[in-house]
């Protein structure tokens, strides 16, 4: 019974592992060149309401086309992120060693579904996450 519960603990460890891979994710994504497509993404920081969302962003050609139904207009809801742009910040931010990082990918396209980054300990409101849900490929 011992020996069932680490190889349970060891399993899971490595599932999670795999699931967290960045590289292996990253062409998960990459490489199926997803240009259309819409999802929700909500922003977490110390920002407007504005900007938080959550944003129904819809993605054509690779580019955001749509916020929440209305022609993309970065004035309202600041800039936002296509996933492949996501994929750039996240590589960029890891980059930079923060003190806290959390990726979660999506087991079966490798999006990043949460993100979040806690740049400076010493620094209070400069921590920033997103999550992604309601991933929809659009055909046609």
């Amino acid at each position: 019974m011992k020996n069932l519960a680490i190889l349970l603990i060891l399993f899971c460890a490595c599932s999670k592992s795999l699931n967290n891979n960045f590289p292996a994710n990253q062409l998960k994504w990459t490489s199926t060149k997803r240009v259309n497509y819409e999802f929700t993404l909500r922003i977490s920081c110390y920002c407007t309401t504005e900007r938080i969302g959550p944003h129904l962003i819809k993605v054509t050609d690779g580019k955001i086309v749509s916020v929440n139904n209305q022609p993309y207009d970065p004035t309202k809801t600041g800039t936002l992120m296509t996933i492949d742009e996501l994929i750039a910040y996240i590589k960029t931010s890891v980059d930079k060693n923060p003190y806290i990082k959390k990726i979660e990918y999506n087991a079966n396209f490798g999006y990043p579904e949460h993100v979040y980054f806690d740049f400076v300990k010493e620094i209070a409101d400069e921590e920033i996450g997103f999550d992604i849900t309601n991933y929809k490929e659009i055909v046609g």
